[in-house]
């Protein structure tokens, strides 16, 4: 029976990785979500720039948390290079050709859904009626960081260190399951998305080697809801 709590070397390589990936996202959630460092911001900050100034702190807090403290946690105590963790430049025209496809689509669907009144409320997630061209880079700039460290996470040390320990389908399980999970304060529409999206990530991910499309696509999703949202809000403006 003693043998059930044994450590096993086997059992370091998912260990780090599932663990790297919790405790980041946690103190990410609890820092980056905290009301009251909310309202710090916006006692410091006045009117529209507090905004610009808490959602950028967001994303850096998401950068720090779910990019760097994992990477540094897994690259100290696992043996792969950034290349096994998806972070390496092959198979250049699939992951052209996918991204540009995908990436397409969800362009063209996000302009109808991104006009629901859910979707206004949330985003953008800079809560901003006068968008300028600064202000447009700026958040172009925020979630292009933020999401790299997120895919970095999801699909680079969470999704590879469990395909490394237990293969395809128990990796996919995983992942989606904390996809999912994550998304739940977002709402039934986001967290029920994760799922068909999260299992074609993973696949992509895998067959490629790279998180490239995993990435791209997701950036496209982001900044043509933010830029949809500001169209179709009537408060909002590009100035």
């Amino acid at each position: 029976m003693s043998d059930v709590f044994a450590w096993k070397s086997q059992d370091l390589i998912p260990f780090v990785g599932v663990m790297s990936v919790t405790v980041g996202y946690c103190l990410y959630w609890f820092l980056a979500i905290s009301p009251s460092i909310k309202e710090k911001f916006f006692a410091k900050y006045q009117g529209e720039d507090a905004w610009v100034n808490w959602v950028l702190y967001q994303k850096v807090m998401g950068v720090l948390f779910m990019g760097v403290l994992p990477g540094i946690i897994a690259f100290a105590l696992l043996p792969y290079s950034l290349g096994d963790y998806g972070l390496k430049f092959q198979n250049f025209k699939t992951n052209l050709l996918v991204t540009l496809g995908i990436g397409g689509f969800m362009a063209l669907v996000n302009f109808k859904a991104s006009q629901k009144q859910d979707n206004l409320e949330a985003y953008p997630q800079m809560r901003i009626k006068n968008w300028t061209k600064k202000r447009v880079f700026l958040n172009s700039i925020g979630w292009a960081a933020y999401l790299f460290a997120y895919e970095f996470m999801y699909r680079g040390i969470l999704l590879w260190t469990c395909y490394y320990s237990f293969g395809f389908w128990p990796a996919v399980a995983i992942n989606i399951s904390f996809y999912a999970a994550t998304h739940i304060a977002k709402g039934k529409t986001e967290t029920i998305g994760t799922f068909p999206y999260g299992l074609f990530l993973c696949f992509i991910t895998i067959y490629t080697g790279t998180i490239w499309v995993a990435y791209w696509t997701h950036l496209i999703l982001a900044l043509s809801n933010a830029t949809y949202s500001i169209y179709h809000n009537p408060e909002m403006k590009f100035v």
